[in-house]
């Protein structure tokens, strides 16, 4: 709930000229992470059993088993309330490749575990208490790091009131931006979970759970950047930073379209074979949907985080309070009336609100410019990827091949080889030369970050 943010942004600020600041910042806030753990898990063993009586369209387990089960995966979850601070601290030290190495390998352990125990026979109480000894095994390589990095000081919460009183304002505002975010995003799975059959709302999860794993390219590149872009406000020439900033929206834009197109398609590929063409045709078209939100959301992606360097975290929650009162009926409706395309459309419409509003605010406080030069900039590569990838696959729904395996693996290589040829002349100059540059590296065996 953006302490996480907070911390990467304030550690690679201070961390070259206040060492105790930084130690004393991230002993506070991994208290109150670990106050925030306790107080959430002892609501959700005291609130599971009514959830599941009053809220969740039990088919098949027992309630009592399921009131556990939620109690045991929802305690194991919330770990990652203080795994996300300790975990901020590595981007804050420009160490982001010893992030990515700690949570792959925290999400391998889990995801293998997973695997044994349903190849074991376990039964959904066995998986809920692997879900809870790998939310601990997932924590201590972030501890480790974070020893090695910052030293054994970083790793013990404390409590400096100064602390609290320098940050209160930033830190605040950053907590209810991403609680009114998450709220926002997430109405659309209540409204299932509370009038279709978990069966649905385990299907549409199933299709954000995929389209997640494409937002990872963005939320990758705007994390990495992040601590050099707090820095660069701070301590660099607005040319200079602004520069740097232009260059990863071009690239954000570039690479992630076809991530998105290849969730939206082949996405439809790995449900069939999860599960079957029945599925495969009832999710595909929320698939999609959620594919378009998901890519307009990214990108937003570098100015959400530039936004957040330059401390104008208020933006962003104006942003979602506004969403209160429009989308969030909006989304209820939908999900309710047309099921899971509704909920999908929801979430189009919420990236939508995303960009009308806080876009032209970004453009004008954070970078002073007008924020049609951002739309000229962000809608091109959008267009240039509908008609890309929307083209070939509509011949192929012609033909009568649009959700057959050799109908979208082929409209996905054709549609990426066009929108790579057409990006490419439609990306700025900088961004050719880094990227010819990084190639030329490879190909010499070397590895340019």
């Amino acid at each position: 709930m953006g302490m996480s943010v907070f911390i990467a942004r304030e550690v690679a600020a201070h961390r070259h000229n206040d060492q105790l600041y930084v130690k004393d910042l991230v002993g506070t806030v991994s208290a109150i992470s670990w106050l925030a753990f306790l107080a959430s898990s002892a609501l959700v063993v005291a609130f599971a059993p009514w959830l599941i009586d009053h809220w969740l369209q039990i088919e098949v387990t027992d309630r009592a088993s399921a009131a556990q089960a939620l109690q045991m995966i929802s305690i194991a979850l919330l770990l990652a309330i203080p795994r996300a601070v300790y975990a901020a601290v590595l981007p804050g030290y420009e160490r982001v490749d010893l992030w990515n190495v700690a949570n792959l390998l925290a999400v391998a352990v889990q995801q293998l575990g997973l695997i044994l125990v349903l190849a074991a026979g376990g039964d959904l109480l066995h998986v809920a208490a692997w879900f809870g000894i790998s939310a601990v095994l997932g924590l201590l390589p972030f501890l480790y790091l974070v020893y090695r990095v910052g030293g054994v000081r970083l790793l013990f919460p404390a409590w400096r009131i100064r602390i609290l009183l320098r940050n209160v304002r930033f830190a605040s505002h950053l907590f209810a931006s991403s609680l009114s975010g998450f709220l926002v995003t997430q109405v659309d799975k209540w409204t299932i979970s509370k009038f279709l059959p978990v069966s649905l709302l385990g299907y549409y999860s199933f299709a954000q759970g995929l389209v997640s794993k494409g937002n990872i390219v963005p939320g990758a590149i705007a994390s990495a950047a992040f601590p050099v872009l707090s820095s660069g406000i701070t301590g660099q020439p607005d040319s200079v930073w602004r520069a740097h900033y232009h260059k990863l929206q071009d690239f954000t834009c570039y690479v992630y379209f076809p991530v998105s197109a290849a969730v939206a398609m082949l996405g439809i590929v790995v449900t069939k074979f999860i599960f079957n063409d029945e599925v495969a045709q009832l999710i595909w078209l929320p698939l999609l949907l959620l594919s378009v939100g998901q890519y307009l959301i990214g990108q937003i992606s570098v100015p959400y985080w530039l936004a957040i360097a330059a401390k104008r975290p208020e933006i962003t929650l104006h942003a979602n309070l506004w969403a209160f009162l429009f989308v969030i009926p909006a989304a209820v409706f939908l999900a309710y009336r047309y099921g899971l395309t509704g909920a999908a459309i929801a979430s189009v419409l919420y990236a939508i609100w995303q960009l009308l509003y806080f876009i032209p605010r970004f453009c004008s406080q954070c970078l002073g410019s007008h924020a049609s030069l951002w739309y000229q900039q962000a809608g091109s590569y959008f267009i240039i990827g509908l008609l890309a990838y929307g083209l070939p696959w509509s011949g192929a729904g012609v033909i009568g091949e649009g959700l057959s395996l050799t109908g979208l693996i082929g409209s996905y290589i054709l549609g990426t080889l066009a929108f790579l040829l057409a990006g490419w002349f439609r990306a700025g100059p900088d961004l050719r030369t880094s990227l010819l540059h990084s190639l030329r590296a490879l190909r010499m065996g070397r590895i340019v970050l």
